[in-house]
């Protein structure tokens, strides 16, 4: 009788603190959590016309950039740079081979002098490719 009521003492208590701990992630993300508030809502809208040929290239044009067509006509409209999927992609393969790299050089295989000069010059490239990141 008394490991039932130690069981259930123990589940409440579990039960209890799991409560208190997603409370303290809601206080954190704050009431709602979910994605964080923009600074500047887009509010104003704009409606445009097309032939059903228009539309059909516009929507080719995105699809080829990997972007939804709202995203590929503001930036055709706002005169920005339209992002290199491909070569963003392998770009950040790049990244992730040199981390996989700086992270076997963390080992105990040179001296520390090697690896530190090595590890600075890995994360040197590194940050020269996410400099060239554009999404």
């Amino acid at each position: 009788m008394e490991d039932q009521n130690t069981e259930d003492w123990e589940a409440l208590f579990k039960e209890e603190f799991e409560n208190v701990d997603r409370q303290n992630q809601f206080r954190e993300r704050g009431k709602l959590g979910g994605r964080p508030k923009i600074n500047e809502p887009k509010s104003e809208r704009l409606a445009l016309r097309f032939t059903p040929l228009e539309m059909k290239m516009l929507k080719e044009r995105a699809d080829k950039k990997k972007l939804k067509l709202t995203d590929y006509s503001r930036t055709i409209l706002l005169e920005k740079e339209l992002p290199d999927y491909e070569k963003n992609i392998m770009l950040t393969e790049y990244a992730t081979n040199f981390r996989r790299i700086s992270n076997y050089m963390k080992k105990e295989i040179f001296t520390p002098e090697e690896r530190a000069r090595l590890l600075r010059e890995i994360e040197e490239v590194i940050k020269g490719i996410r400099t060239q990141v554009k999404w």
